[in-house]
This record gives C-alpha cells, sequence and structure tokens, in this order.
C-alpha cells in the first residue's frame, strides 16, 4: 500500500471524529437549551435545592451503563474531578435553579451564552487560549454588551441600572460552569477517563453532596406530595437536560477540543428561546433579540483561531 493510500484512511477518521464532535456538541446545545422551560414546571412547587440533588443523582443513574463497570481514578485526576463536581455539579446548577424561579426561561438561554465567554476568558487567563489583538477585544466587548442587554432588559430605574437578581444567579451559575469546563479539559489532556465516566462521576458525587445539603437545610419535605406526572417530567430533564447532555458536551470537548466546543454551544439560546416561547408562551422583547445577535457575533469571532 503506497503513502497516500495509507494517509487516506487516517484522514477520512479525523475528519469523521471532527463531523462527530461538531453533531456531539449540537446534541448538547438542544437538550441543555431546553433545560430553562421544562425546569419552569418542577420549580413551581419544589425547592431548587432539593430539585438540583434529585436532578444530578437521576442524571448519574443515568449514565452508569455508559460507563465502564470499575475503575480507579489517579489521585491527580482525583483532584480534577473534585473542583470539576464542586464548580460543576453543586454550585452551578443550585445558582441556576434559583435563578430560573426569579427571571423568564428565554432571559436563562440568552444569558447562557456567559458560559462560552467566561470559558474563553478563563482560558485565555490560565491556558494561553487568547483572543486575537483588537479584533478579539471587540469580539468580547460585543458578548459583554449583550450580556448586559440580556441582563437589565435595558430597564432603568432614575439612575439606578434594575439588574433581575434571577438573571445574576443565571451569570454566576455560568461563571461556575466555565471554571469546570476548563478544568474537565486539563483532565482529558492526561487523563484516559471517558466522558462518560467523567459526567457520572460528577453528577452522582454533586447530587449526594446536595442531598446532604438539603438534608442539613431540612428541605426534605419538598419531596412530599410530588406527583407522578412531575416526577416523570423531572426524570426526563434529569436524563437528558443534564446526564445526556453533559455526556454529549464533553464527547464534544475530547474530540474537538474547548474553543471549537464552546463554537457551537453559543447555539443553546436559540433551542432555548425556541423553546420557551413554544412551551411556555414567552415573547421574545427587542432588547433580547439584538442581545442574543451581539453575543453570538462576539462568541463566533472571539472563537476563532
Amino acid at each position: 500500500m503506497t503513502a497516500p493510500e495509507q494517509a487516506a484512511p487516517a484522514g477520512a477518521q479525523r475528519e469523521q471524529k471532527g463531523y462527530l464532535g461538531y453533531l456531539s456538541v449540537l446534541i448538547a446545545s438542544a437538550l441543555f437549551g431546553s433545560v430553562f422551560a421544562i425546569a419552569k414546571v418542577p420549580l413551581a412547587n419544589i425547592d431548587p435545592l432539593a430539585l438540583s440533588a434529585v436532578i444530578y443523582m437521576i442524571a448519574g443513574l443515568t449514565l452508569v451503563p455508559f460507563a465502564k463497570a470499575s475503575f480507579r481514578l489517579q489521585r491527580r485526576e482525583a483532584r480534577y474531578m473534585v473542583a470539576i463536581t464542586a464548580f460543576g455539579a453543586v454550585a452551578a446548577p443550585v445558582l441556576l435553579l434559583h435563578g430560573l424561579q426569579l427571571t423568564e426561561a428565554s432571559d436563562a438561554s440568552i444569558l447562557a451564552n456567559g458560559e462560552v465567554l467566561f470559558t474563553v476568558i478563563l482560558s485565555s487567563l490560565f491556558f494561553g487560549e487568547r483572543p486575537h489583538g483588537r479584533l478579539g477585544i471587540v469580539a468580547v466587548s460585543l458578548v459583554i454588551v449583550g450580556l448586559f442587554m440580556a441582563t437589565t432588559d435595558m430597564k432603568f430605574s432614575g439612575t439606578m441600572i434594575a439588574f433581575n437578581a434571577g438573571n445574576l444567579m443565571i451569570l454566576a451559575s455560568m461563571f461556575f460552569w466555565a471554571i469546570d469546563n476548563n478544568f474537565s479539559r486539563k483532565l482529558t489532556t492526561f487523563s484516559d477517563i471517558s466522558p462518560a465516566k467523567m459526567a457520572m462521576i460528577k453528577s452522582l458525587a454533586g447530587g449526594l453532596v446536595l442531598l446532604g445539603v438539603t438534608a442539613v437545610a431540612g428541605k426534605w419535605g419538598a419531596f412530599g406530595g410530588i406527583s407522578a406526572q412531575l416526577w416523570l417530567i423531572i426524570i426526563a430533564l434529569s436524563a437528558s437536560g443534564f446526564g445526556a447532555a453533559l455526556l454529549f458536551f464533553l464527547a464534544g470537548i475530547k474530540r474537538i477540543g474547548t474553543i471549537k466546543t464552546m463554537t457551537v454551544f453559543s447555539t443553546t439560546p436559540i433551542f432555548g428561546i425556541v423553546i420557551a416561547a413554544a412551551a411556555l408562551g414567552e415573547s421574545i422583547s427587542i432588547f433580547q433579540a439584538i442581545a442574543t445577535g451581539l453575543i453570538i457575533t462576539g462568541i463566533l469571532i472571539v472563537s476563532r483561531r
């Protein structure tokens, strides 16, 4: 076999790996985009802390069949998993669900792109991936302006900006998930841990911690009186919006890297806004539309290599 003939299959494999990576992240975007509308239903009856505990326990359990039956984490891997769990499976989901109680699903969908911006900024500061010159600075500025518009909806009270507390909580959750993303990417550079295993450990560990916090906070009563129909919604939300979305997202990071993954993941608000409008009847303001355009444009620019 000649050299070109040998190279062709390898090139085809790399191309297929890239396509699968992009497809994985696109699926993750659609699944995570559905969270903002679907989570509104159980949040009307269940405390956010208790709900986040149940969601992550169910998400982790649904991922067990996809992870290896037995495994052993090395000390360095364990340290990263502790950080990933603390930021991405404890702090972030609690803030997200508390924020969703205080804001609209469409606003939360737009603000989800804060995760992309924060991931790029943290990657730039600590992992050597920096915006390209003035164009990069302009791109980041566009995203910041878009996030500001989405957070305030351009509503002002006298001389004070009327920030929505729920929106700020959503942004904070996206910051913690950005930390999680960078640690997850770093872990994949020196460990052969599979995306399914990483997602399962993170979800189960986070769920157990949140169950403990729920018990200490005396909020076990939140689980009482939940109807069978509501449990089905919670299970679907957990398995798809968190479990499957996380699995596809990590698979994408491993295949195409952080920057390209976050570029594709910036489509999340499109799915979120459409689902919120269809399922909850939420209207989209002109400022939300402009904010979405600014954020996506900025992210597409800043994510270019």
